[in-house]
């Protein structure tokens, strides 16, 4: 082949590339102009209904899938936490629950830090809520963030009338893993676009936005996924898959009537056995 074609096929080749990543390139700012102008006309819609978002987390996060599997006691090493707690009678119930009675009702105060002081490993867990039916709920951290309503990494503390702290219920989450990854999640203001249409209401106002992880899988070892909280009116939480982008239904309502309906019957049937 003569030099005079050789290079005509060079041309060729290299104007056929540079149109195939023209069109790429185009291609990625027509995407871009559309998210931004998705993203400009939402933000227009939160304006027309007066819904306040403040300043959001910052975009572009990268966070794993995790799993855990829920902690089971040896009888021995349950012992030995049992002989170690001050002021309080242990029982194991089914190898992975703590229930623990106060010798003497323990005063409160609202110092949440003081309460999970008198608690084995209570500084893994952080404050969630304090409920009508005389319960504060802890849920447990799992690789810096919070696990949202997952009964296998809890503390409920039953308060007296008085709220004084008088008995609780406690299982842990263990042998954490990492199953994927990292991945960029979610931006905070698509999150908030995901409750828009079903649970945003004129006037609201975001209060609070932070990651945690929600329970995607139970069986087994659990899976969890990355998960926005979103706090409207700093009264109603919402929760948004962080990677999926939807949804999650959640019904703290009966979550909390379960956890408090378990510690009752588990102390009275702990009563009566003592009783007998």
């Amino acid at each position: 082949m003569q030099w005079g074609q050789i290079k005509t096929l060079f041309i060729i080749s290299f104007l056929i590339l540079n149109l195939f990543l023209a069109q790429q390139f185009l291609e990625k700012i027509g995407d871009t102009n559309l998210e931004m102008l998705a993203q400009t006309s939402f933000e227009d819609q939160l304006v027309a209904d007066e819904i306040e978002i403040g300043e959001l987390p910052e975009r572009g996060k990268r966070e794993v899938y995790i799993s855990a599997e829920r902690y089971e006691f040896e009888e021995e090493e349950f012992a030995n936490i049992a002989d170690s707690a001050n002021n309080q009678t242990m029982i194991l119930l089914n190898e992975d629950t703590i229930l623990s009675e106060f010798d003497e009702p323990f005063e409160f105060n609202g110092n949440h830090d003081e309460l999970l002081e008198q608690i084995h490993r209570g500084s893994e867990y952080e404050f969630w809520g304090e409920y009508d039916e005389r319960l504060i709920l802890y849920f447990q951290e799992q690789n810096d963030r919070t696990v949202f309503f997952n009964t296998s990494g809890l503390v409920a503390v039953t308060l007296n009338e008085d709220g004084e702290a008088v008995n609780y219920a406690q299982r842990i989450l263990s042998d954490t893993a990492v199953q994927s990854e990292e991945q960029t999640v979610l931006d905070p203001i698509n999150a908030i676009e995901a409750l828009y249409s079903s649970v945003l209401q004129r006037q609201d106002e975001v209060t609070g936005m932070n990651l945690g992880y929600h329970t995607l899988v139970e069986e087994g070892p659990q899976i969890f996924t990355p998960t926005w909280k979103i706090t409207i009116n700093d009264e109603r939480n919402y929760f948004v898959n962080a990677i999926e982008g939807q949804l999650i239904p959640n019904d703290e309502e009966n979550f909390v009537q379960a956890i408090s309906y378990f510690i009752d019957y588990q102390v009275q049937e702990f009563m009566r056995s003592e009783s007998e």
